[in-house]
């Protein structure tokens, strides 16, 4: 994330709103067990020309590094995290359970959104199963919901539905593209003028043309997708979302879930189960994910996996009026007059020890500082005391204010 700090009190708010999100984020993560890695800002540019994925190298920032060779800044994280993992192993043995927040470069050519932008991600490595699938959309369901978005909705898709539909038609890889963004835009006027004339058979037409109408409560869909499901590996594929969904419902998130089996992502490498997030107010996923077990057979490991992005930007626009920011940013001011000055550095330095947020400042100086504080201590010639809610309390040396704050600590919010 970018922010001018050029005294623009706003973009001071949208850093502290930043900070809070990958703070609640992070912590979400390591409730699962994951541990954070980062990945380097420079990769090789050929990292992601030779590997699947659909990165548009006109989308790629690219530099020359001093001996003349190609370096990008990191376009993707995914591809690297597996890469990393793929050098040292050639097959999986253990699970493996990471997360990051790092910042991806892509340019924008339509005048929209930035170049660099902030994502937080998990990526698990580990046997392929709905186990493993569920608990990873239960994580990017809960770690939005950790932000107060509760009107959350996790579309949920496979990619190998779309996939062997398309095998079964024998199609360039123009018209594959075509008929993606039509069934991405749920063109059912385009899709049926596309596939009217193709040499392909009535099972195969009916299946491309019932896609747009494969979205909305799983029960429903799954009865729908049933009727079309005409090979084993699409019945398959539909009894593994079925299981995934059962074990969402144990998490209790039934609510919050969508299938969509008309879902593509952009990301080539996914090859089982994808999903993306939405909250009300953003037209856009606030979270993409899913599962790309072949990833790894670009580095000659056998390692499947999936994982997960959040767009920080996003979900900072999301949850603009719903984050609950305290103004408070201290919990003890000291005030103390020109002879207390060796008490007032003597207690800070205590207070901070114990993990307290505190501002020591002379009494001269006290109208220039505007930061709210949850107590202000004054530290005086005659006498010492604490104000907390209107409330001031006499104390006498250190160890009594430290006491009057532990006694009130129950009672706000301390960072500690």
């Amino acid at each position: 994330m970018y922010t001018d700090y050029r005294l623009n009190d706003e973009n001071l708010i949208d850093y502290q709103k930043y900070e809070q999100i990958i703070l609640t984020i992070s912590k979400r993560f390591m409730t699962y067990g994951y541990t954070r890695i980062q990945t380097p800002m420079f990769e090789q540019y050929d990292l992601y020309t030779k590997v699947t994925s659909s990165i548009h190298q006109n989308e790629m920032m690219k530099v020359i590094d001093g001996t003349g060779q190609v370096l990008v800044l990191r376009p993707d994280v995914t591809i690297p995290i597996t890469r990393q993992l793929a050098a040292g192993i050639s097959e999986l043995r253990n699970e493996y359970r990471y997360f990051y927040v790092q910042d991806v470069f892509r340019q924008t050519f339509d005048g929209q959104g930035n170049s660099q932008r902030t994502q937080a991600g998990v990526e698990y490595f580990g046997v392929s199963s709905p186990e493993a699938d569920a608990e990873v959309i239960a994580l990017s369901c809960q770690t939005v919901t950790d932000l107060g978005l509760q009107d959350c909705k996790i579309e949920i898709g496979h990619a190998g539905f779309f996939n062997e539909l398309i095998s079964e038609m024998n199609l360039t890889a123009t018209q594959v593209k075509m008929l993606t963004k039509m069934i991405q835009a749920k063109n059912v006027t385009e899709i049926e003028s596309f596939i009217l004339d193709l040499p392909i058979g009535e099972k195969v037409k009916k299946a491309i043309m019932m896609i747009p109408f494969l979205y909305g409560k799983p029960e429903e869909v799954q009865y729908r997708a049933a009727e079309i499901a005409f090979t084993p590996n699409l019945k398959n594929k539909l009894e593994h979302l079925a299981k995934v969904v059962e074990l969402l419902k144990l998490y209790g998130l039934e609510d919050y879930l969508v299938l969509d089996l008309g879902l593509i992502n952009h990301m080539g490498y996914y090859s089982g189960i994808i999903f993306q997030g939405f909250v009300e107010h953003i037209g856009k996923p606030v979270l993409m994910g899913g599962r790309y077990d072949q990833l790894g057979n670009e580095f000659e490991a056998e390692i499947p996996a999936i994982g997960f992005a959040c767009e920080i930007d996003s979900l900072i626009e999301a949850s603009a009026n719903r984050l609950v920011e305290s103004p408070i940013q201290l919990d003890a001011k000291i005030i103390y007059d020109s002879a207390c000055i060796s008490q007032s550095i003597q207690l800070a330095n205590e207070l901070r020890d114990q993990n307290y947020r505190v501002l020591s400042l002379p009494s001269q100086k006290k109208v220039f500082n505007h930061q709210q504080s949850t107590c202000t201590i004054y530290l005086e010639e005659a006498s010492h005391s604490l104000l907390y809610q209107e409330k001031k309390t006499p104390f006498v040396n250190s160890s009594e204010v430290v006491r009057l704050l532990e006694e009130e600590r129950g009672t706000y919010n301390c960072v500690l």
